[in-house]
């Protein structure tokens, strides 16, 4: 376990993970409060993390730890030369901030300037640390050097430590590090020791703040080895698990007017694995969507598979995360204006930014107008619930208006139609022939001819809406078509992957014209309340519902089809 820490904290970068997501939280749990941690395009001093405290089980004292951090091994050639060598910051930290920016209350305490690294520091630039540190050491003021290896013991001590992490989630643990080169094995074993942490047999405040940072950590371990080996899809759909479980651990704390400091460790903590994701999305599709969206075919090319069925599926689960990047992005930036205007303003270019590449993905790759999965309506909703937002609809509506056409019109042609099987043998044959009773079986149920024929007023005429409707009744008229919303117990199951759960409302046929169709829609969201209940949307926090859906695969509740402006 320390060899896998070691080599996980030495391939970390200094700005955005040893720095924000693993020394915080390090300091945190061996004793020390956190006074400040580095933020982009704001003078440091030469400090980038300040601390205060007893570590436990080695201070007998308080004292103020300065952190200078660095990515990696530090070599003679770090010391001196370049904008972020080493001696030059602890020169700043010396006759700068101990002179102006050390706060009152600490201003007795003994002082420990920490070098702090996730490798080595070299045997080239021990020497100059000593010689630094024996002529600058003084009664008030000591030096020390935090490597990789002290990282480690830290980390074992008091994150990883066998009487801390029981022997099923630590084995998980490595299991999911070994396989980041298997995407689907790498989050199944990320998935255990998510689950065998954050259980919700560990009720404590203390111990349920400590296995958050645990699976943090742990996770951020994983991500870190799956960016070395060049797989973002591992880094992607584990980031996401993390967030969603993250959330169900900490959903039931209750809203207080003047939060508690283990409220607000918890939001911090909800805050690293929120930043994780976004990082880790942003990774993804720097590598596929942001940089070939605009190429004819090049996406759809990259599937490297002679199967229609693979290019499908893959393009719309590609969809589906650009959608909802862009749903985040814009509910932040939203958020964040008076707080923090420069960081909003990016976070809105970003949505921009995701909007015109989804149009490109779109127009690039013809297979997203014929979806061959029913549940792709998943992907489909999630893209125009962001366009709402954005009021960028007409830009998706002769898309949607195309899906219309081509998967009626597949339906006619026995070529490919939207099925509501799942299992990848079962789509590969599909269809298998073109009698009725193996259509009745195929299209047994359908949440996606309800919600396009739902979008039909506005992109369609008259004649269009008709032979929509007409294809339906002709080819599959015992298909139920439905709608899902949540129910009481959905709070409780969703975040986990629980799917047994709803209530599905099957009076929403196309068949019956569009006004019984609103008012069904209507009449069920007046009834089931229950959506308004679900923790996360009384937070605030919607696209942390929609993800949810997105990722276990539960249709968009109809409460988010239209939003009225």
């Amino acid at each position: 376990m320390k060899i896998i820490l070691k080599e996980y904290l030495a391939s970390l970068r200094e700005r955005g993970d040893l720095d924000k997501s693993v020394l915080p939280n390090l300091l945190s749990e061996i004793g020390l409060r956190v006074l400040n941690t580095p933020m982009i395009g704001t003078r440091q001093n030469g400090v980038d993390i300040a601390a205060v405290g007893k570590i436990k089980g080695e201070d007998k004292q308080r004292y103020l730890y300065l952190f200078c951090i660095k990515a990696g091994n530090i070599s003679r050639s770090d010391w001196s030369t370049g904008i972020q060598a080493v001696r030059p910051e602890l020169d700043e930290i010396r006759d700068v901030y101990l002179r102006s920016n050390i706060a009152r209350e600490y201003a007795d305490l003994p002082i420990k300037i920490c070098l702090c690294c996730g490798g080595e520091l070299e045997e080239t630039a021990l020497m100059n640390w000593a010689g630094y540190t024996d002529r600058y050491t003084t009664e008030k003021v000591s030096y020390e050097e935090w490597n990789g290896d002290r990282l480690a013991d830290l980390m074992m001590r008091s994150f990883l430590a066998r009487e801390l992490l029981d022997e099923d989630p630590r084995r998980n643990f490595q299991k999911a590090v070994a396989m980041v080169n298997e995407p689907n094995a790498c989050y199944e074993y990320a998935r255990a020791f998510l689950g065998n942490l954050l259980s919700e047999e560990h009720c404590t405040d203390k111990d349920q703040l400590l296995r958050l940072r645990q699976s943090f950590i742990c996770l951020h371990a994983v991500i870190a080895w799956a960016i070395e080996a060049e797989n973002l899809e591992s880094t992607y759909k584990v980031s996401e698990l993390g967030m969603l479980f993250c959330w169900n651990t900490i959903r039931k704390r209750k809203q207080k007017k003047r939060p508690t400091k283990h409220d607000e460790s918890l939001m911090f903590v909800l805050d690293q694995f929120l930043k994780l994701y976004l990082t880790a999305s942003e990774m993804y599709f720097q590598k596929t969507a942001y940089t070939h969206g605009r190429t004819p075919h090049a996406l759809s090319v990259a599937v490297r598979s002679r199967e229609p069925v693979d290019v499908n599926l893959a393009m719309f689960e590609l969809l589906g995360r650009l959608a909802m990047r862009g749903i985040w992005t814009d509910l932040f930036s939203r958020g964040l204006p008076e707080a923090d205007p420069h960081f909003s303003k990016s976070l809105a270019e970003s949505t921009k930014h995701t909007l015109d590449t989804m149009v490109s993905v779109i127009n690039s790759n013809p297979t997203l107008s014929s979806p061959i999965r029913d549940d792709h309506m998943i992907e489909i909703a999630l893209v125009m619930y962001l366009a709402q937002l954005t009021q960028s609809v007409s830009r998706f509506l002769p898309w949607l208006k195309s899906i219309s056409y081509r998967t009626t019109f597949a339906l006619i042609t026995n070529s490919q139609y939207p099925t509501c099987m799942r299992d990848y043998a079962d789509l590969l044959a599909h269809p298998e022939n073109s009698g009725q009773s193996y259509l009745d079986e195929a299209c047994v149920g359908s949440i996606l001819y309800p919600y396009v024929y739902f979008w039909m007023q506005y992109m369609a005429n008259e004649k269009e809406t008709t032979e929509f409707t007409e294809r339906l009744k002709k080819k599959i008229p015992n298909c139920t078509h439905q709608a899902w919303f949540p129910d009481e117990d959905s709070d409780d199951l969703i975040w986990c992957g629980e799917t047994y759960h709803g209530i599905c409302v099957t009076d929403v046929s196309p068949h019956d014209g569009h006004e019984a169709l609103v008012d069904t829609l209507n009449k069920a969201i007046e009834t089931c309340r229950a959506i308004s209940e679900i923790s996360a949307i009384k937070a605030g926090l919607v696209p942390m519902f929609l993800t949810a859906c997105r990722h276990y695969r539960l249709p968009i509740p109809p409460s988010f089809w239209f939003l009225e402006r």
